[in-house]
């Protein structure tokens, strides 16, 4: 079965003076095997700091109220596959439906 991995933002974080240029990126990812979504659904949050350098006279800035969820998340696209959470997803997402042997198991006596 697949899993698949969703990105969305849920947040946004700006510079507090007045000019509106985001500072901060909450992404809420959502992984889910499609063998059984009800259990196999993970969700985590993470948060991502843009560069602010260059203010609101940066090349390719965008004005707040012209941003869209596309643009947002390719500013943050490389910080996300670089936190491996689709890795860390699909790794819990299989140890649910897979779930490794201990290393140690308890024996009944032998007496």
């Amino acid at each position: 079965m697949a899993i698949t991995h969703t990105h969305n933002v849920s947040d946004l974080v700006v510079v507090n003076d007045g000019t509106d240029v985001v500072s901060e990126v909450q992404v809420t990812s959502v992984s889910v095997d499609d063998s059984n979504p009800s259990v196999l659904t993970t969700r985590s949050d993470q948060r991502f700091l843009v560069d602010t350098s260059g203010g609101a006279s940066a090349s390719g800035f965008v004005a707040y109220s012209s941003l869209n969820e596309a643009t947002v998340l390719g500013w943050v696209n490389a910080k996300i596959a670089a936190s491996n959470v689709e890795v860390n997803a699909t790794a819990s997402i299989n140890s649910i439906k897979s779930p490794p042997s201990g290393a140690n198991v308890s024996k009944s006596l032998p007496f």
